[in-house]
């Protein structure tokens, strides 16, 4: 039986216990392509996404982006990787960004937005999607916290208005409000979400969204289940055929410049 290519389009690469300093963020060396090819996973996006309790998290955003690289680099054909930015090294992080992504080492930004103190809308911020803009490639946006989602998005919408020509990928918390989310999608083309597969099995009105408009506004991650266990439930999503495999692989295919052919899985 074929199925279709899944690609994991958000994944955090694992850290050894809690990270409160640099001297606890030990490089992440372990191969992940076998486990990718037990579970079902044809692709997958990385980003290092568990500094939020380091208090030095601004200060290694370049060997975060030289470590994501460096997996990537690896095994090209699966991987993709995003780069890190540090608002207070503007010029810095611009090159490094910039040398990455022309070279096709990387393939956007990555954001967390508990991160961003002074706000998405800071001027410290908008050399990043300036540059994104400019290299026609992604920024994608996480959100760990309710409090902080609900707080940002004024912040999203302003940015997108601002950046027409950036592709935005959003990456919300659980159980963020269906109706918000079609909203943006509907007031920006360039705006999708990242979104695990239980978050489209509970949710009817985004599913007749997607089925109706919004083939290519969504994508797969696996969130806090594990690869099993996230492509088991997103196998079942209550998508028709085409909505369904957009979602799945199409979309981060597309956006990430991975080969939805070579990824094809049989099953």
């Amino acid at each position: 039986m074929t199925h279709a290519a899944i690609i994991d389009a958000l994944f955090s690469i694992p850290q050894k216990g809690p990270v409160v300093q640099i001297s606890d963020c030990i490089p992440f060396l372990e191969d992940l392509t076998p486990r990718m090819k037990t579970s079902g996973i044809a692709g997958a996006v990385l980003v290092h996404g568990n500094c939020l309790q380091c208090q030095y998290q601004w200060n290694c955003a370049d060997r975060r982006t030289h470590e994501i690289a460096n997996l990537v680099a690896r095994h090209s054909r699966q991987l993709r990787g995003l780069a890190a930015y540090d608002p207070l090294r503007i010029g810095e992080s611009l090159r490094w960004i910039d040398d990455a992504v022309s070279k096709g080492d990387l393939t956007g930004a990555y954001v967390q937005a508990e991160c961003c103190v002074s706000g998405l809308d800071a001027a410290r911020m908008y050399p990043l999607y300036g540059l994104c803009a400019k290299l026609r490639s992604p920024v994608v946006v996480e959100f760990r916290d309710h409090d902080r989602w609900v707080y940002h998005r004024p912040q999203l919408e302003v940015v997108a208005a601002d950046f027409p020509e950036l592709d935005l990928l959003l990456a919300p918390p659980p159980q963020s409000e269906t109706a918000w989310m079609v909203q943006l999608m509907k007031r920006f083309p360039q705006v999708s979400f990242v979104l695990g597969p239980l978050e489209l099995q509970q949710n009817d009105t985004l599913c007749e969204f997607l089925e109706r408009q919004g083939h290519d506004r969504v994508l797969f991650r696996s969130a806090s289940e594990d690869w099993p266990q996230a492509v088991q439930i997103a196998r079942a999503v209550p998508l028709g055929a085409a909505a369904r495999r957009a979602y799945l692989g199409e979309n981060a295919a597309k956006m990430f410049g991975f080969s939805i052919e070579a990824a094809s899985l049989r099953a």
